[in-house]
């Protein structure tokens, strides 16, 4: 068996740190960098201004929403739900991706970035790691608040009746997950897009024009097949029942799917380019 000499192990090139050490190291440098940023203040406002509108709504106008004696619940959710599908949460998506990455751009920091002693795979699923979560909390603190700003009108509005019927916690939990299911092909796409567009403005116009052209779109056949159609078609799910007030399916529709598609065809493809893309700064 052979050994090396002390010349030959000053000369050695370190071993480079497994998988899991390296996501972990990226993770935590990733999470420090939040505090730094606007992602973080984007996350909890986003959650709470759809529910802060609605709230206002019913604080003023809710006796002519509601009728005496009617359940409160499945209207205010719908209201609520359909304002942040329609445009405010897939603007935010677009916003905090772009933010997000903006940081190492920003910073010019993306070839020191990958000179560190962790794989680009590693920087690539940190970072949509946290994505994905920050996703997660704006839609867990949107229902959070939606149900407290229930709760407040409870209180300073009665005669709405929100205390004498019982909240749909289950089309809630529904709702959430199927929403978030709806968000993941639009985040994905946006993410690619604002990896390889070394620019805040470009992703942002980019997704905003995609937004806002897809609401143009909604009547086409092949809508459903659009990313940043699908918040909003999870929106509208929502529907009333005579009987059993708000109900929503408990299966993913066929726009919940598609998103399912783009989200994973979106990273295989962005993860073999960045591979083998020249980072220049």
């Amino acid at each position: 068996m052979t050994t090396l000499s002390a010349s030959d192990s000053f000369l050695a090139l370190p071993v480079a740190p497994a998988p899991l050490t390296q996501l972990r190291r990226s993770l935590q440098a990733d999470t420090l960098k939040l505090r730094r940023t606007a992602a973080l203040r984007l996350t909890l406002f986003s959650g709470a201004l759809p529910v802060l509108l609605v709230f206002m709504i019913y604080l003023f106008k809710g006796h002519a929403i509601v009728k005496p004696g009617t359940d409160p619940w499945p209207s205010f959710l719908m209201r609520s739900w359909q304002t942040a599908g329609t445009l405010l949460l897939p603007l935010f998506v677009v916003l905090l991706t772009s933010l997000l990455v903006h940081v190492e751009t920003k910073a010019t920091a993306w070839k020191h970035l990958y000179a560190q002693p962790v794989g680009r795979g590693a920087v690539f699923v940190s970072k949509l790691l946290v994505l994905l979560a920050l996703n997660a909390v704006a839609l867990l603190l949107f229902a959070g608040l939606l149900l407290g700003a229930g709760a407040l009108l409870m209180l300073v509005r009665p005669k709405l009746g929100f205390q004498s019927h019982a909240i749909p916690l289950e089309t809630i939990v529904w709702m959430l997950g199927r929403t978030y299911v709806a968000t993941l092909g639009l985040l994905a796409v946006q993410y690619i897009v604002s990896l390889f567009w070394r620019s805040f403005v470009v992703p942002v116009g980019i997704g905003m024009g995609a937004v806002v052209s897809t609401i143009a779109l909604l009547q086409w056949e092949h809508a459903d097949k659009i990313p940043y159609a699908a918040p909003l078609g999870t929106a509208v799910a929502l529907r009333l029942d005579k009987v059993k007030g708000i109900v929503v399916a408990h299966e993913l529709a066929s726009h919940e799917w598609y998103s399912l598609a783009w989200f994973a065809g979106s990273l295989v493809v962005g993860y073999i380019l960045l591979q083998r893309r020249t980072i220049t700064a």
